[in-house]
Formats: C-alpha cells, structure tokens, sequence
C-alpha cells in the first residue's frame, strides 16, 4: 500500500445493467475532467448507443463494468471488455481494454481506482485476454503504473 492512501472500506462489485447509465455518468465526467471529450461534442443520442454497445457486450461475456459502492451510492467505476473489430477480429488473439476508471473526487485517494483496476484485469485475465490496454489519463498514470502497465508507441493525430 502506498503511503498516505487510506484504504476505502467498500464494496467492489460488478455494475447491473440498470446501472448503465451511472457508469455512463462517470464516464463522460472522466473525459470532461481531463478536457479530452465534452458532451456537446458527441451525438445527441450517445447515451442510447452506450447503453446499447454495453448491453450487447455484456451480455455476450464480452464487457464488464465494475462500481464500488459505499451502501447504496456508486463512489467509482471501471470498464473492462474484449477488443473487437480490426485487428483483433483477423489475429484471433484476445486483447483486454481497460476503460471508464473514476473514482468521484469526495471518494479519491482511497485506493479505489487501484481496486477498479484490479477487477477489470482479474476479468479480462479470466476471459483469456494475453495483453490488456488503457489510455491513462495523468491522474491515473501513477495507478496503472503501479500495476504493471507500461507505456505503448500508440500515437494520435488531431
């Protein structure tokens, strides 16, 4: 454990489908807090479309979302599932991707984003996944990197 995080005391468990919209929630607050993707920027029926994908991927084994709760409120999540489309179609070798980590700010420096982490891998390791991916933001470098996760040569054009 890394000095000065206290450990959070709450319950890590897979997210329900009927809390899709939550994680929906944390996930565009975490593209927001980083100034990498705004509401405005994406489709008027973005959410209907999440909604749709995580379903779909859920429900074939393919996705997992994870909260954890402390009592009967969501505090952080993470998203887990199976790459699909191309390249990973054609190669046929499993490749995990990590998405969605939050944690709100009332409930951070607790652990609970490394918690996060470690369900999504745990999943993603189980469903035969050899490497797992993620786009770190810069809160959550440190986290991942503490895992393990190294950087990769992905790069972007804007």
């Amino acid at each position: 454990m890394t000095e000065g995080v206290e450990t959070a005391v709450m319950t890590i468990r897979p997210g329900e489908p009927s809390e899709l919209d939550v994680f929906a929630d944390f996930w565009l607050a975490m593209f927001e807090e980083i100034g990498n993707l705004h509401e405005r920027d994406m489709s008027p029926d973005w959410r209907a479309r999440f909604r749709r994908y995580f379903e779909r991927r859920i429900a074939g084994g393919e996705a997992r979302f994870f909260v954890a709760c402390d009592g009967s409120e969501i505090a952080g999540t993470a998203g887990a599932m199976i790459a699909d489309g191309y390249p990973f179609d054609v190669h046929a070798i499993k490749r995990g991707y990590i998405f969605g980590v939050r944690v709100a700010p009332a409930h951070r420096n607790k652990g609970l984003a490394t918690q996060l982490t470690e369900a999504s891998v745990a999943f993603l390791q189980q469903a035969g996944c050899k490497k797992i991916r993620l786009h770190a933001s810069p809160f959550g470098r440190p986290v991942y990197e503490r895992l393990g996760f190294t950087p990769t040569n992905e790069m972007e054009l804007r």
